[in-house]
């Protein structure tokens, strides 16, 4: 088996805390994260509807299990998760929420692509995360 890819490689870290369960939103962005959760022993899936209901049972999962993942996509994902994953962090309640992101080199060309606000800014969530 070669080298894990660093989805695999950090799925496999978080479930080594005794994170069972991934909520989110499958999205092209995220599709790593999501294929790395098939393979990484120990991990259920869990679809929701949306990036926000997802943030949520996160949340909820968080309360009752001690820590909780979220996935989603960047832009229009990460940012329909944004109240879930505050009011997580006001209750201070571990909640980790990976991104997908679009590759190093669409970010370094600055390249406009679907899911983005019409900029080229790949770092809206992190200035209130």
């Amino acid at each position: 088996m070669g080298q894990p890819s660093v989805a695999e490689y950090t799925l496999s870290r978080i479930a080594a805390l005794g994170i069972d369960r991934v909520f989110g939103v499958p999205g092209d962005y995220a599709f790593p994260i999501d294929n790395a959760v098939e393979v990484v022993p120990g991990l259920e899936w869990v679809g929701c509807a949306n990036e926000l209901n997802a943030a949520y049972a996160a949340d909820g999962y968080a309360r009752i299990r001690g820590a909780a993942l979220l996935s989603t996509t960047y832009g229009v994902g990460e940012l329909s998760a944004l109240n879930g994953v505050m009011g997580s962090k006001a209750h201070r309640l571990p909640v980790f929420h990976l991104v997908g992101m679009p590759s190093e080199r669409i970010q370094r060309l600055r390249l406009i692509t679907h899911h983005n606000l019409g900029d080229t800014r790949y770092d809206r969530f992190h200035p209130i995360s």
